[in-house]
């Protein structure tokens, strides 16, 4: 069985969130005393640090997106007022979700050959769902586990040894693709899977894991 990420493996996450970004700086820009550039590049930072919060438990889902908000705008918003603003940017973010070109082309393939197909994301199991139901590619996945559902997030090795235990797959025999190295094929190598770095933009490679830089070539890999 093949388990994937989502969030820059099926989904271009940072070039929807990029744009959104940069829409969402146009019409707050009054309210900000930075430059397009420095709002992007401080957005990214802001997602990546309260995220981890939130996956190591510290803060809420919907905590996270409050204190982005107030670190950009001010703490002196409620959070109604934080909550609005988030889902502006929401709005604006889902805009712009786009599956990778290699993404259903390699799930047909891997479907028509029988090989079955899971999700385990590290996240919100709702706004995944959403992701995968927008981008149309729900249908394929049997299984799909969110860090949210389990209680622990990658690269905890239960996250992915409970998904092979709920999924019925043999977890020595599972592959787990994503594009995170240490989060992704570390941490499911070290839960005893079978870990694939789906390197996108760096091709550097790495001995201790398989290496691909496109789902084409992960046919390849399963057919072997």
């Amino acid at each position: 069985m093949i388990f994937f990420d989502i969030d820059a493996t099926l989904l271009d996450h940072d070039k929807a969130e990029r744009l959104a970004a940069i829409d969402f700086y146009k019409k707050n820009s009054d309210e900000l005393a930075c430059s397009e550039k420095d709002f992007v590049d401080l957005w990214f930072a802001l997602s990546n640090k309260y995220f981890e919060k939130f996956l190591s438990g510290e803060v809420t889902f919907q905590e996270q997106r409050r204190l982005r908000i107030k670190d950009l705008f001010g703490h002196h918003l409620n959070d109604q007022q934080a909550d609005n603003k988030f889902n502006h940017y929401l709005t604006l973010y889902k805009r712009n979700w786009s599956a990778f070109e290699d993404v259903v082309p390699c799930l047909q393939s891997l479907k028509q050959k029988g090989v079955r197909l899971g999700i385990i994301s590290n996240g919100n199991y709702q706004q995944q769902i959403e992701k995968l139901e927008d981008l149309a590619i729900k249908h394929y996945f049997e299984h799909i586990i969110t860090s949210s559902e389990i209680g622990v997030a990658k690269p905890n090795p239960i996250i992915f040894q409970k998904t092979c235990l709920l999924a019925n797959a043999h977890v020595h025999k599972s592959y787990y693709v994503g594009d995170r190295f240490e989060t992704d094929a570390i941490g499911s190598k070290q839960a005893g899977m079978i870990g694939v770095w789906l390197n996108r933009i760096n091709h550097k490679t790495a001995s201790s894991v398989q290496v691909i830089h496109s789902l084409t070539e992960l046919t390849l890999i399963e057919t072997k």
